[in-house]
């Protein structure tokens, strides 16, 4: 018979009491080694340890003083669990990830943009109806009185009263996928929002007085000065068609050129990063960093909506709104260098 090991010559590790009798046995034991878990200070909450990682990662994100309430630090989900993993952008605007999140967010949360768009759509007609029946023609010994729409401009004044709660939903719809029709009216920063709006619209509406109806008001007293003669009248249309149109044209074109500086002014207010000046001051700023980028993104939306309302015989409108609307929240975003869904731009 053999004799039974007694484990006389321990191979395998250091004896504290030079015996082998540790209280593990026969079981192989190994030396100290410098491995994070082997450390006394694994686990816990360190400054410079924890676990691994850094124990501020995900935490920062993107505070509410800078984009207008609590939520941006965290990923939002929606009812079926998918994450927008936000991420911050770097100041500078992709156009087409703006378009396509645009058209994306639109079908994808048709219950809430395509229903909406229509509800809206359906609410202007009824508005203009009222203004037209308040706004009938009015002829004076057979002469057309033509002058400020009034009943018109103010129902334009209250669909613009609406439209701080649209933007405020579209920059919740870049948020998270969870936004439905209980989103709306979610921590609206209303005054800043429509203190800017309707400042803006005011100016529009000072312009087009000045320029195209009183232009729009010569051309149709040359047009009835011509009497009855139909020569007359085909010769006074000749005459001052050109400088209608051409104003017109004029008019379009330096609006064009200048929307970029004023375009993201309301933005800033409605999404809560500034309050009336600063969303001003900010606005400008940010427009004219991004001015060839964002005139790019006008003239492409512009071309895109025509299009689509052209082709469907003005049905589309229902989808151009809200993926304009979709559209340049996210591009004002990407500007402000604030949080968008990681899947909606380019990473570089």
């Amino acid at each position: 018979m053999s004799t039974p090991y007694n484990g006389g010559n321990n191979d395998h590790g250091n004896e504290p009491d030079g015996n082998g009798d540790d209280g593990f046995g026969d079981l192989p034991r190994y030396g100290a080694t410098n491995h994070p878990e082997d450390q006394p200070g694994y686990g816990k909450s360190e400054p410079n340890y924890s676990s691994g990682y850094d124990s501020a990662y995900g935490t920062n994100g993107y505070s509410g003083a800078q984009f207008g309430g609590p939520g941006y630090s965290g990923q939002p989900e929606n009812a079926a669990g998918y994450s927008n993993n936000l991420v911050q952008t770097n100041g500078q605007l992709q156009i087409f990830s703006a378009i396509g999140f645009g058209f994306k967010r639109t079908f994808s949360n048709g219950k809430l943009w395509l229903l909406g768009a229509l509800a809206f759509l359906a609410l202007s007609v009824v508005l203009g109806f009222i203004a037209g029946a308040f706004n009938a023609p009015v002829s004076t010994n057979g002469s057309m009185q033509i002058g400020t729409d009034i009943a018109s401009n103010i129902v334009g004044l209250l669909t613009l009263l609406l439209m701080p709660f649209l933007y405020r939903l579209a920059t919740h719809e870049v948020d998270t996928r969870a936004t439905g029709w209980s989103s709306i009216g979610k921590d609206v920063h209303y005054w800043p929002a429509i203190a800017i709006t309707v400042i803006l619209w005011l100016i529009s509406l000072v312009i087009t007085f000045l320029f195209i109806d009183q232009t729009f008001n010569d051309f149709i007293a040359q047009v009835e000065a011509a009497g009855t003669d139909e020569q007359a009248v085909i010769d006074a249309v000749n005459e001052n068609v050109g400088s209608l149109l051409g104003l017109s044209a004029l008019l379009l074109f330096g609006t064009l050129l200048l929307t970029p500086l004023y375009q993201l002014m309301v933005w800033y207010a409605a999404d809560g990063r500034a309050g009336f000046g600063q969303a001003i001051v900010q606005g400008f700023k940010a427009g004219a960093s991004n001015y060839l980028r964002l005139l790019g993104f006008n003239v492409v939306m512009g071309i895109i909506m025509f299009f689509i309302i052209m082709v469907t015989f003005g049905i589309g409108t229902i989808i151009a709104l809200p993926v304009y609307l979709l559209a340049q929240a996210h591009a004002y975003r990407q500007i402000a260098g604030g949080p968008v869904p990681d899947d909606s731009i380019v990473r570089r």
